[in-house]
């Protein structure tokens, strides 16, 4: 299997002070459902698939002719792994970046992240990959999570299998009391030092306990247009 860079995990554990500023939330609280930010994440989701329709039909278009010129561009667009989401495990849907010649067949098979993760070696990566990786636009088929309820629009990353439970067993709990997002604290930082630092996402899980609805709406639209700003960037790695 492809080995892993530090990138794809950068993950720290939570640190004291944010055990202590957050203790409550370390006592084993469960938190109930929000019920406006499911209906939030169901017709914002399906809207915004409908928006981006277009686009991922002109990516497709792209793929197919690219595959017609350079055989070894080819094999399936859209991809899946085993991620994990409030602690239940769903298949997280991405656009194929990296070459089927990179791709462990017997991973790919399990579900498993590995077999992909040749994408974070450029030179690994297809023509069409390396402008999808860019721009973040890989991430568009999770909308389709959004609009199964796997995900929410706004939450703490959506981890790999593997990566989630390494995510666990250093301590951290936000993962499995809310769903993950496609925009988040987190996703927010995504090419800045502080990506990978955990106070920001534990700010975000105490809001979900606290705030009333419509504030907790501004706070996700607020979340929301910095991860469009950090896409309009073109900064992917």
């Amino acid at each position: 299997m492809a080995s892993e860079p530090p990138q794809a995990f950068p993950h720290v554990p939570p640190s004291s002070s944010i055990r202590e500023k957050y203790r409550h939330l370390f006592l084993h609280f469960d938190l109930t459902d929000r019920p406006s930010k499911d209906a939030f994440d169901l017709a914002v989701g399906l809207i915004a698939l409908l928006a981006v329709s277009p686009l991922l039909l002109a990516i497709a278009i792209a793929h197919g002719v690219i595959s017609m010129i350079s055989p070894r561009e080819r094999g399936p667009l859209l991809v899946s792994y085993k991620a994990v989401s409030r602690g239940v495990i769903f298949p997280k849907y991405k656009l194929r970046v990296v070459r089927r010649a990179h791709i462990n067949t017997a991973a790919a098979l399990d579900g498993d992240w590995h077999a992909y993760a040749a994408e974070w070696d450029p030179a690994c990566r297809t023509l069409l990959g390396n402008f999808l990786k860019k721009f973040y636009l890989d991430e568009i088929p999770q909308l389709i999570n959004v609009a199964l309820g796997h995900m929410s629009l706004v939450g703490p990353r959506p981890l790999a299998l593997h990566h989630y439970q390494r995510d666990s067993a250093q301590g951290n709990i936000q993962r499995r009391m809310i769903k993950a997002g496609l925009f988040g604290p987190s996703q927010a930082l995504k090419g800045t030092a502080q990506y990978g630092q955990q106070d920001d996402e534990y700010e975000y899980l105490d809001a979900v306990l606290r705030m009333p609805a419509g504030q907790l709406l501004l706070y996700d639209l607020k979340l929301i247009c910095l991860g469009l700003f950090r896409v309009a960037q073109g900064k992917g790695l």
